[in-house]
């Protein structure tokens, strides 16, 4: 079922491919989305879709609609200012191709730490509504796992997260680095943070890391 709605109406209205040309899209991206519901379109007697110059608007981000834009990056480590840089330089990027104002967050830690100062700050702010678009990189830039959750979430509180490249892997030794942590957070679990047996574990493990990276 799409949302397109037979009526005349006065404000400008484009052809799918100008549309397109606008917002950065392929063609059938607008016809998709027009499927989808996710816009609004209108009928020419021909039965031709046409795009109202308030929704080309929304989609960029300057229309009377509220709610911020955020741009969020993260590295684990401040070895990788790098790698930081080059992730809030697409964002900004991106967003400046489409007219946007964006704010950017930063973290540094682990996506597996659910306590990062900026991370709360942006879920605060989707939970109380206040957001429309967060702008990554890469899905891991949120969180190493369950996204596809905080998509629903971030979608059911009216956010929609905008990935700009899935292509980027993570650094090798921010997946090293996960690694350990997960296996460390068991074994605590498991044994007790302070017991000799998680201690030893924790250790064989580093070791053993080492010795497969050294191979």
């Amino acid at each position: 079922m799409n949302n397109c709605e037979c009526m005349v109406v006065k404000e400008k209205l484009y052809t799918v491919k100008q549309a397109s040309e606008i917002l950065g899209v392929h063609p059938k991206t607008i016809q998709k989305w027009d499927r989808e519901g996710k816009i609004k379109t209108v009928r020419t007697p021909g039965g031709r879709r046409r795009i109202p110059e308030s929704e080309i608007k929304r989609l960029l981000g300057i229309s009377e609609e509220k709610g911020l834009i955020i741009g969020y990056a993260r590295v684990s480590s401040h070895t990788q200012k790098d790698y930081l840089e080059r992730q809030v330089k697409a964002i900004e990027q991106y967003a400046k191709e489409r007219g946007w104002q964006v704010q950017i967050l930063t973290d540094i830690g682990s996506g597996l730490n659910e306590n990062r100062k900026n991370y709360r700050k942006l879920l605060e702010l989707v939970a109380k509504r206040e957001v429309s678009k967060v702008i990554i990189t890469h899905p891991d830039r949120l969180t190493r796992f369950g996204f596809k959750t905080l998509e629903f979430f971030f979608k059911e509180n009216g956010a929609e997260i905008i990935i700009i490249t899935d292509k980027e892997k993570s650094p090798r030794e921010e997946l090293i680095e996960d690694l350990t942590t997960i296996i460390s957070h068991f074994a605590g679990k498991l044994y007790g943070m302070r017991s000799h047996k998680y201690k030893k574990l924790k250790e064989g493990v580093k070791k053993l890391i080492e010795e497969v990276e050294n191979g």
